[in-house]
């Protein structure tokens, strides 16, 4: 099989694959870039086309395009391979691919890889041709879609049924437990095996090798239809879960599509939605691309500028957009990565915006302003009258960011920038700034340079409660007639909680912060981001929590008991036995 490994390189070009990847620039008969596998500001990545292959003389890296694709995307031998056959129209001969000395076969991560591909072959399938796909044709279509944009993007539809994809895998081979593990089914708590995605409108995410690896799944909302609260809760939109070949906070949505895109602009756009990424490409503006049903994290931020120089957000202008928003830009200014903000408004968002004319989009990518000038901004136009309490309001909510900014000339071009706009003297903010108080983690937490030191702590049980709300705000009606001891610095969370209601935009930046932080240790200690996992974990927490009240409750009982037996306090015993047996009925 060595003569089908040489085959498929010949096939795949090694500039074209890196350049998939990072940005090249040509440098004599070579290319070079910034190397992907440490961290650099002078590019020591070399590629050399003649011999087809490539070194890094910063930290010693080097191979061919398998060797590449093997590191990029966390794959074996074989898995690599496979991925660039299929790019090439090559099919591999055999499950096993003998090279060199060593024996390289299919495994598990081959088997999700297909199965993902197999689901959106079907999806999408159904989507164009079958009758029962009907109200999802008219919603694409009111969306204002294209048969060519459907096409392209690979959308379909998850037919109302509890095993059909189910027992389609079957029919392929598949088990059950490959198909839960590739996230297209789930396990009940009783056991039993079902589709995981039902009567929805089904959006593919691929990795930048235009692989399918996972879904966004949009509920359909037919009139006179009650939803379906066991298809994800009813809600909205349901993501696969984390799998071997899928993780959120390292996956773009349209990257694959955008990539190239991305790099003629030197500009990456990020919006929030996949529609929105839709709109834009549809619109013919293809450097858009969405998070992949998470919180924007680090990893993505890191990924986008191996394409551009520069990052715009463009988040939805309602409250959970605008924090949306504000985290990532703090996310971005602890790792000096230059970032800008595009607004929609009046619009909601980027594919209400180009609905109502196609030509506002690009004036307002045109009027994106650097992202703490836009954040001062919205303070100010929010502010009735810039008197001494909206400045000082303005200087608390700002300080803390500026205090994490990596790069020390931006930190000392926004203090002069919000002495200018506050009109105030730069060392009254200097003063101010040495006294700010903010999240001391929040840089190392999300600093390439720095370990993650606060990851080392164990939450307690409240604070996992408080972070998985945090993460996912629906949750809050599940605690909210739930009495939990929350820690008192949590207080205006552990509040809205017993509301039922959270409102991100009233936690201070400060606390928002901190936050942040519990919401990714908790997560990180679950290992998971999927909305299910997490609210099957949230119950749990909750029940162990009873459990341990009722514990301590049975022994403060017996401690009394014991106390007044050996007073000789009868009419104690009595009491308080009866107490504690009403209290356990």
């Amino acid at each position: 099989m060595t003569d089908q490994v040489q085959e498929i390189k010949d096939h795949n070009d090694i500039v074209e694959i890196i350049g998939g990847y990072l940005t090249l620039k040509k440098a004599g008969i070579n290319y070079k870039a910034n190397c992907p596998f440490h961290s650099e500001k002078t590019p020591s990545f070399m590629i050399n086309p003649e011999r087809q292959s490539y070194k890094c003389f910063g930290c010693g890296e080097g191979g061919d395009v398998i060797t590449f694709v093997e590191k990029m995307e966390g794959l074996d031998f074989y898995n690599a391979l496979k991925l660039l056959a299929e790019k090439a129209g090559i099919t591999l001969k055999s499950n096993s691919i003998q090279h060199g000395a060593s024996v390289h076969s299919a495994d598990k991560k081959t088997r999700l890889f297909e199965i993902n591909e197999w689901a959106a072959k079907v999806y999408n399938k159904l989507l164009t041709d079958h009758p029962k796909a009907e109200a999802a044709r008219k919603y694409l279509d009111k969306r204002g879609l294209s048969a060519d944009t459907i096409k392209n993007f690979n959308i379909g539809y998850a037919p109302d049924s509890w095993d059909f994809m189910l027992r389609f895998l079957i029919s392929k081979k598949y088990t059950e437990a490959e198909a839960v593990e590739a996230g297209v089914a789930i396990r009940s708590e009783k056991g039993k095996i079902y589709d995981r995605f039902r009567g929805r409108v089904m959006f593919p995410i691929s990795n930048p090798m235009g692989t399918t690896v996972a879904f966004t799944a949009r509920i359909l909302e037919i009139p006179g239809k009650d939803t379906d609260p066991s298809a994800g809760g009813g809600a909205k939109y349901l993501n696969s879960s984390e799998s071997a070949i899928y993780s959120k906070g390292k996956i773009i949505y349209g990257l694959d599509r955008a990539k190239m895109a991305i790099k003629d602009a030197d500009l990456a756009i990020m919006v929030e939605g996949n529609m929105d990424v839709i709109a834009c490409h549809q619109a013919g503006f293809k450097n858009v691309v969405a998070t992949s049903g998470t919180a924007l994290t680090l990893d993505q931020l890191k990924i986008l500028i191996r394409y551009a120089s520069a990052i715009a957000f463009c988040f939805d202008t309602d409250t959970a957009g605008q924090t949306a928003m504000k985290r990532a830009v703090r996310i971005a200014l602890a790792n000096d990565i230059t970032t800008k903000i595009i607004t929609t408004a009046p619009y909601k968002d980027a594919d209400e915006a180009i609905k109502a004319d196609s030509n506002n989009w690009s004036k307002m990518v045109k009027a994106a302003k650097p992202s703490l000038e836009y954040w001062i901004g919205q303070l100010v136009a929010q502010s009735e009258k810039l008197d001494v309490d909206a400045k000082k309001k303005i200087a608390k909510e700002i300080l803390p960011v500026i205090k994490i900014i990596a790069s020390e000339i931006e930190k000392e071009y926004y203090i002069k920038y919000l002495s200018d706009v506050l009109s105030v003297s730069e060392q009254s903010l200097i003063d101010a700034l040495s006294k700010a108080k903010t999240d001391a983690e929040f840089s190392r937490r999300n600093s390439a340079s720095e370990p993650a030191k606060t990851e080392q702590k164990r939450l307690s049980r409240p604070e996992k409660i408080l972070g998985f709300v945090w993460a996912e705000p629906e949750l809050a009606k599940i605690i909210s007639a739930e009495i939990i001891k929350f820690p008192d610095k949590y207080e205006p969370l552990s509040g809205q909680i017993k509301a039922g209601k959270i409102e991100r935009d009233k936690i201070l930046s400060e606390l928002a912060a901190d936050l942040d932080g519990l919401s990714m240790l908790a997560l990180k200690d679950l290992d998971s981001n999927d909305s299910e996992i997490i609210e099957i974990e949230l119950r749990y927490l909750i029940g162990r929590i009873k459990s341990d009240e009722h514990e301590q409750t049975k022994s403060d009982f017996a401690h009394r008991i014991s106390r007044a037996e050996t007073a000789g306090d009868k009419e104690m015993v009595k009491k308080l036995l009866k107490e504690f047996s009403d209290l356990i009925k």
